[in-house]
């Protein structure tokens, strides 16, 4: 994997200065429930972050920490060129 594994404490800090917070989970999912600042970026909608500077940082989180489609997202994400990539896991952990 491509990513680096922060825990939530982390992931505030860096979305403060800017970081991006990607939830891959479905559309329903994310509507139902996500995290405060995420945006929802299917894995099949995840060609739409060409667009940002390679240079933000991304942090990705699924529905557990084990997510086939957080893994494919985070893979993408390398291939597209970005350097700093980060994973929260399951949304769970925010709130560890």
């Amino acid at each position: 994997m491509f990513a680096k594994q922060i825990g939530a404490s982390r992931a505030r800090e860096y979305i403060t200065k800017g970081a991006m917070l990607i939830d891959v989970r479905d559309p329903v999912s994310f509507r139902d429930s996500s995290l405060p600042g995420a945006v929802n970026v299917p894995l099949r909608q995840l060609s739409s972050l060409i667009r940002e500077p390679k240079t933000r940082k991304l942090i990705f989180f699924g529905e557990s920490d084990g997510d086939d489609t957080l893994r494919a997202a985070i893979n993408y994400a390398y291939q597209f060129g970005f350097a700093e990539i980060f994973s929260l896991g399951a949304k769970d952990n925010w709130n560890k």
